[in-house]
């Protein structure tokens, strides 16, 4: 052994202990070589002991003041390791342990003096732990000093689908950066193009990101049937909606979601209902048999019970926003300063539809729909405009693909009365009676809006 330039410790205790140690010792069996060797991390920089494992034979053995080299020594020759002890690492050791493993022992006297390791291979070097802190932090910025000098690499890279300032912004986020520190990206706007400078290993992830980001949203085909019912259709088609339709726990509904228990006790959609006196009061369905839809209404207005307004088509792109509109502009006057203008107003029925694809497969609609039409019964003095009525709803939806929801609820309620009469005689007293006729009209009419989304395969 080499000769020792420190001052002899005269402690025999300690000599003593670590003989006692030694002899107490249980010998580790030498690993096979075609068996890979597990090297204990104990004493790390930095320690997690949370999931940790303990590889190491059981030990027992008490030391009282011993010499905190030579126990680390006698540890080395324990374990078949190659200890490299820092110059300066002084210290003794007072333990009393029982069937502990040797790597969890060992760790344990490197806590008590403020210790770590470094392994490297089979060689475990042991310093202070604010020398291997101080270390590893030089280790990074040299790293980082070498990064700095690599020479960036420059991509262009089109996107198809995806918007480039979009993915940009995403690359650029802060919070879960993908760029490294020196990378920049840049955005061509004529053509959609990203300019990315990078360092050389970081470009394989950046264009994964944008790979997996720039893939095609499905389109969507809305088409909506926008119908004035009377009461009595309602009626029937909410029928035909119940006896269709089964709702309960085992089946969930035609939203695909699932409930603890029945909707109805038949099974059935409770009927649409609307407020009075042309009040919105909005409801809504869902229907899955969009051909016995269509044979309704086609029945029902050759039987004069509703008036299919427009049935309009559109298509547009998940997640983007879908108008459609139909109706007429009314002049409106306006004088000012004796100056005769004309303005138009929308008199116009609209419906704004934002299609959301779910990964179910399912379809959530957001929907607008608004109606504004003049008022011809109702007179402002002094002018020859009508006021306009305006209802409006907003709601959402979950459709399946292909099939129908129903919006009902904007009703126009209406008192029309008449009276046929003859001249002349129907003027004589009680006797005119007998030739004039009064009637009576009431109607109560809903504004109904079936909307079939379909997701188009691309």
């Amino acid at each position: 052994r080499p000769a020792d330039s420190r001052p002899a410790d005269t402690r025999p205790a300690a000599t003593s202990d670590v003989a006692l140690f030694e002899a107490q010792q249980v010998q580790v069996q030498p690993t096979p070589a075609t068996e890979e060797r597990r090297i204990p991390s104990f004493g790390a920089v930095e320690v997690n002991r949370a999931n940790r494992q303990y590889v190491g034979e059981p030990v027992s053995f008490t030391l009282n003041n011993a010499d905190l080299v030579e126990t680390l020594r006698t540890f080395s020759r324990l374990s078949d390791l190659n200890f490299v002890i820092q110059p300066g690492v002084r210290g003794s050791v007072t333990v009393e342990l029982n069937s502990v493993p040797w790597d969890q022992a060992l760790e344990q006297i490197l806590r008590i003096n403020n210790l770590g390791t470094e392994i490297d291979g089979s060689i475990v070097r042991i310093a202070p732990l604010g020398q291997l802190r101080a270390e590893a932090e030089e280790r990074r910025q040299l790293e980082a000093a070498r990064a700095q000098a690599i020479p960036l690499t420059t991509i262009m890279r089109p996107l198809s689908y995806a918007n480039a300032n979009d993915i940009s912004g995403l690359l650029r986020s802060r919070s879960g950066a993908i760029l490294s520190a020196r990378g920049t990206v840049q955005v061509d706007r004529r053509t959609n193009t990203l300019i990315i400078r990078e360092l050389p290993g970081y470009i394989d992830t950046v264009l994964a990101v944008i790979e997996n980001l720039d893939t095609p949203e499905p389109q969507v085909s809305i088409e909506a049937r926008i119908v004035e019912a009377s009461k009595q259709f309602t009626r029937t088609l909410g029928i035909r909606w119940g006896f269709e339709q089964v709702a309960n726990a085992a089946n969930g509904n035609t939203t695909g979601l699932e409930f603890p228990n029945n909707i109805a006790s038949d099974g059935g959609v409770s009927l649409l209902t609307g407020g009075a006196n042309g009040f919105l009061n909005l409801s809504m369905g869902n229907i899955l048999n969009t051909f016995t839809l269509d044979a309704a209404l086609v029945a029902a207005e050759s039987e004069g019970l509703i008036n299919v307004v427009a049935a309009p088509r559109v298509t547009t792109l998940n997640n983007e926003r879908a108008s459609i509109q139909s109706g007429t502009q009314i002049p409106i006057q306006t004088i000012s300063n004796q100056t005769v203008t004309v303005q138009f107003v929308n008199a116009t029925l609209q419906l704004t539809v934002v299609p959301h694809v779910t990964a179910e497969g399912t379809i959530q609609l957001d929907i607008d729909v608004s109606k504004k039409a003049p008022v011809p019964a109702f007179a402002i003095a002094g002018s020859t405009n009508s006021p306009i009525s305006t209802k409006e709803a907003q709601t959402k939806v979950i459709v399946r693909d292909g099939g129908t929801a129903v919006i009902g609820g904007i009703y126009e309620v209406s008192n029309n009365q008449s009276q046929d009469r003859v001249p002349g005689l129907a003027n004589i007293p009680v006797l005119g009676h007998l030739f004039k006729n009064k009637t009576n009209r009431d109607t109560n009419e809903e504004l109904m809006i079936f909307i079939t989304p379909r997701i188009i395969q691309m």
